[in-house]
């Protein structure tokens, strides 16, 4: 299971740095951001998925890392690690369906 969790750390983690490459680029350009550009963006279907897919990467990765150090250090400082982990997963539940609105909306 370690070795499949690393593996999957990794390969949303080259997608999310992909991402926040692209959009640096995107916002690095002169006079590129404007409202229609925005809604291009949102009307592109290829667009949509790779923000989806990104937004559903990280928030994955981040219930994955907050496991492990839950796992790591909850126990150290005398703290409930399934409540740690509830909480980690709670706000990046969250963070996805809240982007998913802004994305698909």
């Amino acid at each position: 299971m370690g070795v499949n969790q690393w593996i999957f750390q990794r390969i949303s983690n080259l997608i999310i740095v992909i991402f926040g490459l692209w959009l640096l680029v995107f916002l690095a350009s002169p006079g590129v951001i404007n409202f229609e550009v925005l809604q291009d963006l949102k009307a592109d279907t290829a667009s949509v998925i790779f923000f989806s897919v990104t937004l559903i990467l990280a928030g994955l990765n981040s219930i994955l890392a907050g496991w492990q150090i839950a796992g790591d250090y909850a126990e150290k400082f005398g703290l409930n690690q399934k409540l740690l982990v509830s909480i980690t997963a709670i706000i990046s539940l969250s963070y996805i369906v809240f982007g998913g609105y802004l994305i698909l909306s």
